[in-house]
């Protein structure tokens, strides 16, 4: 049953301004100073849930973005070189500075990770506003992976300095507590800002869902300290308070916001749970708050850290949460921690900036086979064409087009063409191109029949082409190279041919072998050793 704490009434706050010698303390009775400590710490939650709502208030007020932050998350399949690429919007990334990234992938189910922190924009055509990362794995045929970014929060229309924008691993068994392999750093602030034991190095999150559908099922979420956690104050106080924020930065409410909340205020009256901000966003004042589940709520407090664990459900079902998933597939989170003593003296220890915590990352095992279809020529603009389809999503690492001579001519193949994509959608079907530019034309002579050779790769099995595809360069074609008489073979009538059309002198484009555009001694030379060595 929700718990409704009301903040402040005429006579607790008289109640509160009283001071107390240590005379008057020793002679409190338990029950007194039990229901003094709670009364306090309904103080010190009040200031914590002010401050969680001046977050959710510049947020929602001054925060106008609403589209995709990363798309097209994709990557290689599991490979020795796992590389990565993803779309990054326009609001995030203004230049090349604005953003920095690392990639973190597992071969052995998540236990272990592989990270590089090398993410750069590819910038080339067909991938203007890709930005990509590789990282040397070794394994098992699996991977999971996710991204993590740092990004200017100007580009929020905030003014939080660097803001860390993160997937994180899915902690799919629901461990808890979380270990650390499977939650991911969401907010790093200053070390030393603050006491030791009510210093926030970082706060850092994590999810649960099914592989398969996606769906959330519970938040992980976790206070990094500088020293021991946590503190609930001595006999007389102070006493504390810690807290985790929670904005949904999609919500069209004004009268909300979200924590997770830990500390002891006696009577039940601070039990840890998960909390509901009433409040006036366009006035920043806290009216009320309340439990909404504290049934379901798992609390860790050993060493330096206070690991909580919650329904996602008991968040996404409230009805002045919003829709979930939002644009973002992601939270906004921000650490507290309050102090309050006997007489209601209330102090903020820390507070630290916000992150993005993004409920989504990547999971693939083995390897379904890339398809190439509908391969293409136009002769009128020389540009060649195929369709590459993954059922897994896989970006093709390699995307080639050969030129080759036909099995007649030899076969061998002599240049080679970066292939473009028109879309990064690799499971719904992507349009490769790559055009014969008038350089090439002229640098190898080209002028009839050859084969174009689409080759891609998704592994580290480069394998052979998949599609030879016959093309024809210029207006000629149709023969073959140094087939003078046009009977399809190459033999010792077409040397005859050849050498009546040098002497007489006359051109005939099938005949010349070189594609110099000139018949002479050189094509009688080559054909010859072609019929001699086939």
């Amino acid at each position: 049953m929700k718990k409704t704490v009301i903040l402040m009434s005429l006579f607790l706050s008289f109640f509160w301004a009283k001071s107390y010698t240590q005379e008057q303390l020793a002679n409190l009775s338990e029950e007194q100073l039990a229901s003094l400590k709670a009364q306090a710490l309904e103080r010190a939650q009040a200031v914590m849930m002010q401050e969680i709502l001046n977050i959710t208030q510049d947020i929602k007020i001054n925060n106008n973005t609403r589209e995709e932050l990363i798309e097209n998350l994709c990557s290689t399949a599991p490979m020795n070189n796992f590389t990565i690429n993803a779309d990054i919007s326009d609001s995030l990334v203004q230049s090349a500075e604005d953003f920095s990234g690392s990639i973190f992938a597992s071969r052995d189910g998540q236990n272990t990770w592989f990270s590089s922190s090398d993410v750069s924009l590819i910038g080339s055509e067909g991938y203007e506003n890709t930005w990509s990362t590789s990282v040397e794995t070794s394994g098992d045929n699996l991977v999971d992976w996710y991204l993590s970014g740092e990004i200017d929060s100007e580009s929020f229309g905030l003014d939080y300095g660097t803001l860390i924008v993160t997937q994180s691993p899915n902690n799919n068994s629901n461990a808890f507590p979380a270990p650390s392999n499977l939650v991911a750093t969401v907010v790093e602030d200053p070390s030393g800002d603050a006491d030791g034991d009510y210093d926030i190095e970082s706060v850092s999150g994590g999810f649960s869902a099914d592989w398969d559908t996606q769906e959330v099922e519970r938040l992980f979420l976790e206070l990094d300290l500088n020293g021991s956690c946590c503190d609930e104050g001595g006999l007389f106080g102070p006493w504390y308070l810690y807290g985790i924020g929670i904005v949904n930065p999609d919500s069209e409410s004004t009268t909300s916001a979200y924590a997770v909340g830990y500390g002891n205020g006696g009577f039940g009256q601070l039990s840890p749970g998960l909390l509901y901000i009433n409040g006036d966003l366009t006035g920043g004042n806290v009216e009320g708050f309340e439990y909404l589940n504290t049934t379901y709520f798992e609390t860790n407090t050993s060493g330096d850290k206070l690991r909580v664990g919650i329904n996602a459900s008991d968040l996404f079902n409230d009805p002045n949460f919003g829709d979930w998933p939002n644009s973002f597939e992601g939270l906004i989170l921000v650490g507290v921690v309050v102090s309050a003593d006997i007489s209601f003296s209330v102090d903020i220890k820390d507070q630290t900036g916000v992150g993005m915590l993004l409920l989504n990352s990547q999971h693939q095992v083995g390897n379904s086979s890339l398809i190439l279809s509908e391969p293409g020529f136009d002769n009128e603009t020389n540009q060649l064409s195929v369709t590459y389809t993954d059922a897994d999503n896989n970006l093709p690492w390699y995307r080639a087009a050969q030129i080759c001579n036909t099995p007649n001519n030899g076969g061998n193949c002599f240049t080679q063409l970066d292939m473009i994509p028109n879309s990064h959608t690799y499971d719904e079907g992507v349009l490769y191109t790559a055009n014969i530019t008038e350089d090439l034309i002229e640098e190898f002579s080209l002028s009839g029949d050859y084969e174009a050779h689409f080759w891609f790769a998704d592994s580290d099995d480069l394998g052979e082409a998949q599609i030879e595809y016959n093309i024809t360069i210029g207006e000629g074609g149709g023969c073959l190279l140094g087939d003078s008489n046009g009977d399809g073979v190459l033999n010792v009538l077409d040397v005859v041919l050849l050498v009546n059309l040098v002497l007489a002198p006359s051109y005939e484009q099938c005949a010349d072998i070189n594609s110099d555009g000139i018949l002479n001694v050189l094509d009688v030379v080559t054909l010859v050793n072609t019929v001699l060595t086939p």
